[in-house]
């Protein structure tokens, strides 16, 4: 596998820099689902030994990107239509969760500050879809939604959240245009809006609506 840019700066790398190396390679479709995982290739890409390359790439199965095959090595896993209703179902929940308690336990300082946070995330969303940029797009939509989930200050919450987010992006890239970007972009402003204005049932339901949707669109377009 040929891959364009420098490795990482000489200097101690860490596991948590291997994994993200894999994982954005996976994200921006240099690695596709079944392609194998070289552990060697890894290694010398990043300059380290196979060592924390292999801890990486369990750190990735654990998370559901990747599988090892005895005998065969790691490869990129492919999602069953099972494998993504079963993560956003879960992903709701947490979700929905994480709504219920930014909007029934914060300040209304503290609520202010999520909201502004919130905003700055949403134009630079607006840029992206403008644009048509669904890499970048896709950055600040986790981070829009970590922000809430980072706000309830519950560490468990955010974990379970991280490993339900790794979404498969790499198999629908290609279906995505700027006009969807921009809808899933005015999503996210009506969920603002109903968050700053302490609306827990429409805002539950609307996270629930957009992600709903989200998994029958990837559903329908990667033909899973």
């Amino acid at each position: 596998m040929e891959r364009t840019g420098a490795a990482l700066p000489q200097r101690k790398v860490f596991r948590e820099e291997i994994r993200n190396a894999i994982r954005d390679a996976i994200f921006a479709g240099e690695l596709r689902p079944g392609d194998k995982i070289i552990e060697t290739f890894w290694a010398r890409e990043l300059g380290v030994s196979q060592g924390p390359v292999r801890e990486a790439i369990r750190d990735l199965e654990a998370l559901g990107l990747v599988e090892t095959v005895p005998f065969k090595g790691s490869r990129v896993r492919t999602l069953t239509e099972k494998d993504v209703r079963d993560n956003y179902s879960v992903r709701i929940c947490l979700e929905s969760k994480s709504i219920r308690d930014v909007i029934g336990q914060l300040s209304d300082g503290e609520l202010r500050k999520l909201t502004e946070q919130l905003r700055e995330i949403l134009g630079e969303m607006d840029e992206c879809a403008v644009q048509g940029d669904l890499r970048h797009f896709t950055e600040r939509d986790a981070d829009f939604h970590r922000a809430i989930i980072d706000a309830t200050g519950n560490r468990v919450l955010l974990r379970l959240w991280e490993q339900c987010n790794m979404r498969n992006w790499f198999s629908v890239s290609a279906l995505t245009d700027a006009e969807s970007l921009k809808q899933l972009q005015r999503g996210h402003q009506r969920l603002l809006e109903e968050i700053a204005a302490r609306d827990i049932r429409s805002a539950a339901a609307t996270i629930e609506e957009h992600l709903t949707g989200l998994m029958d669109g990837f559903i329908r377009g990667a033909q899973l």
